[in-house]
């Protein structure tokens, strides 16, 4: 059994804070995650990811996730459902997860070198499916990225580039056996501004 808390504090997209537990059985594992939960306004608020994954052959692997979200009590909550299914090679992983709202995400990852792992993920969305979004019509879009991830001796280095031209890097760093320091930093090819925008938070875990 994990559990996990985060703050991450970034100027111009507000703070948010993270709690995670996680258990791992015998041929399954189970998490449940809360980020910014609050009960300030009178009710139940945030958004809150609970998920399952259970072993079927020694390599197979099949789970659910489901999502629920809301922002503030005057906003009705949403709530969403997803399949997964994970194989597992010698040395790499692929998996898929199939949203019930329509949409679909693959990933490939591989470990290189003792301490290179780079891997690979695509992303589609079907938007227009639901009845609210119905009058837009059919959109579909799509994202794929590629990345990288090196390890050092008390730190870990992870860069990532995407098919729409944004650039991502985080240097994860121990300090003490329970605390991790975290810099990240975003860079938006596309935009004309090209705006870089860079986060501190760090995570303590139990």
């Amino acid at each position: 059994m994990v559990a996990k808390s985060s703050v991450q504090l970034a100027p111009g997209a507000g703070n948010t804070i993270s709690l995670e537990g996680y258990y791992s059985g015998a041929d399954f594992g189970a998490t449940i995650k809360a980020i910014n939960p609050s009960t300030l306004e009178g009710g139940l608020t945030g958004i809150f990811i609970g998920s399952y994954l259970q072993s079927v052959t020694p390599r197979l692997a099949l789970g659910l996730e489901g999502v629920y979200q809301r922002t503030v009590l005057s906003y009705a909550p949403e709530a969403a459902l997803s399949y997964a299914a994970r194989y597992k090679g010698p040395d790499w992983i692929a998996s898929a997860q199939l949203l019930s709202q329509g949409g679909f995400q693959g990933s490939y990852w591989r470990k290189l070198t003792d301490k290179v792992e780079a891997g690979a993920d695509i992303n589609l969305t079907f938007a227009g499916l639901s009845g609210a979004s119905m009058l837009g019509g059919l959109r579909r879009e799509g994202v794929a990225t590629l990345g990288i991830k090196y390890d050092f001796k008390m730190s870990n280095y992870r860069a990532q580039i995407d098919s729409q031209g944004k650039l991502g890097c985080v240097l994860e760093k121990s300090v003490a056996p329970a605390v991790r320091v975290i810099f990240a930093g975003d860079m938006d090819y596309v935009k004309v501004s090209r705006a870089i925008l860079f986060s501190f938070f760090a995570s303590f875990s139990n």
